[in-house]
C-alpha cells in the first residue's frame, strides 16, 4: 500500500493537481471528527478528474467523493486511504440569453441560490441555507420549503470510473425524494458539472422568501455545535408518538397550542427543549452522558466531544426505534 500511496501522489504531482497528505479531519470536516486521510486529491476541473480516474485505475486505489461533508461522519481514530474534495471546483456562471447557469460540482448550493438571486431568476429559495454543494445536493436530491434540486436542474456531467465523460438528463438521473441514480447503479462516478434553469421572478420577492427560509432555518437548525443537520427524512417525534400514547397526546397539546392555536407562543430557537426531556423521560434509551442532539430538535446531531462511537450509538437508537418508517440521510463512512 506504501509503494502504491507514493506512485499516486507522484502522479498526481506530474499532474499538478493540489493533494494533501495526512489530514487531520476532526480539523477539516464539518461535523469535526474523523481520524487521519492518508491523501486527499482537489481536482478543479472535470480534466483532473479524468486524471485521477486514470491513477486510480493503474494503482487499485480504494477512494471515497466529498464535498463539504456536511452528511458525512467520519469516525475518530480511523483511516481513510484516498478522498477525492471537489471543493476546488467551484466556478458559477449564468448565461443571460438562454437564463442557464452553470456550476461545477462543488459550488455550494446557497451561492447558487444567491447567483439566482443576482439574476432575478425563482426556483432556487429554498437552497439558501443548504450547507452542502450542488453535487452532493444532486446525489440526494436535496431541497426544502418545497423547492428540489430537481425542479431546476436541466442536465449534469459525470465523469466515470473508467474515464469516460456523459451527460445525464433530470430523467435520467432518477431524482426522486432524497435519492438519485447516483445512490444506486452510478454510486462511482463523479458529478463535475451541473446546469441549471429557473423561472424569470421578481427580485425582491425571491428576496423575501430567500430570507424568511433562513430565519426559519434556524429555528431547528443548530448553529453552535458543529452538526449533520436533519438526521432523519421525516420528524422522530411522529415515530415517538407512534411507540408511546402519553408522548403522543402531550406532543400533540403542545403543537395544537404551539402551532395551531398559537396561545403563549412565543418565538424561541430552543422552545421544543421540554418535549426533548420528556422524549427522554419515556424512552430511556434517549438517556446519554453526553446529550447528543440539539436542544433544538431531536433531529439534529450534534457534537458536545462525546466521540463518534457516542454519535452512532444516538443514530443506530433511533433507527431502531423508527423502524424504517424514516429513511436516515446522514451517512456513517467506514474507514477504507
Amino acid at each position: 500500500m506504501k509503494d502504491t500511496m507514493a506512485t499516486v501522489t507522484e502522479a498526481l504531482r506530474s499532474a499538478g493537481i493540489e493533494y494533501c497528505e495526512n489530514l487531520d479531519l476532526s480539523t477539516h470536516t464539518y461535523l469535526r471528527t474523523g481520524g487521519r486521510a492518508r491523501l486527499v486529491a482537489y481536482p478543479r476541473s472535470t480534466e483532473d478528474v479524468v486524471a485521477i480516474f486514470a491513477m486510480i485505475a493503474h494503482s487499485g486505489l480504494p477512494y471515497k467523493v466529498i464535498g463539504n461533508t456536511s452528511n458525512l461522519l467520519f469516525e475518530d481514530g480511523q483511516d481513510y486511504t484516498f478522498l477525492i474534495s471537489i471543493m476546488k471546483m467551484d466556478a458559477v456562471s449564468h448565461d443571460p440569453q438562454s437564463g442557464v447557469f452553470a456550476a461545477q460540482a462543488g459550488v455550494m448550493m446557497p451561492e447558487l441560490a444567491r447567483q439566482a438571486l443576482y439574476a432575478s431568476t425563482s426556483g432556487f429559495e429554498g437552497l439558501e441555507g443548504i450547507p452542502g454543494t450542488v453535487a452532493g445536493g444532486l446525489f440526494m436530491n436535496a431541497g426544502a420549503y418545497g423547492y428540489e434540486l430537481k425542479d431546476v436542474l436541466t442536465h449534469a456531467e459525470l465523469v466515470h470510473p473508467d474515464g469516460s465523460i456523459e451527460q445525464f438528463t433530470t430523467q435520467q438521473l432518477a431524482l426522486a425524494h432524497r435519492t438519485s441514480v447516483l445512490r444506486q447503479e452510478k454510486a462511482g462516478s463523479i458529478v463535475t458539472r451541473l446546469f441549471f434553469k429557473g423561472k424569470p421572478g421578481d427580485r425582491d420577492k425571491i428576496f423575501s422568501r430567500m430570507e424568511l427560509y433562513h430565519a426559519k432555518r434556524h429555528k431547528y437548525q443548530d448553529f453552535m455545535y458543529p452538526n449533520l443537520g436533519s438526521i432523519f427524512s421525516g420528524s422522530p417525534y411522529r415515530v415517538l408518538g407512534r411507540r408511546d400514547n402519553i408522548y403522543r397526546i402531550r406532543s400533540a397539546i403542545y403543537f395544537l397550542f404551539r402551532y395551531k392555536l398559537k396561545v403563549f407562543h412565543k418565538e424561541s430557537p430552543i422552545n421544543r427543549r421540554w418535549l426533548n426531556n420528556l422524549a427522554m423521560a419515556r424512552f430511556p434509551v434517549l438517556r446519554y452522558e453526553i446529550q447528543p442532539f440539539s436542544d433544538k430538535t431531536l433531529n439534529c446531531l450534534v457534537n458536545r466531544g462525546q466521540g463518534t462511537d457516542a454519535m452512532i450509538k444516538f443514530i443506530r437508537d433511533l433507527e431502531h426505534m423508527a423502524q424504517g418508517e424514516i429513511p436516515l440521510e446522514n451517512e456513517i463512512v467506514e474507514p477504507f
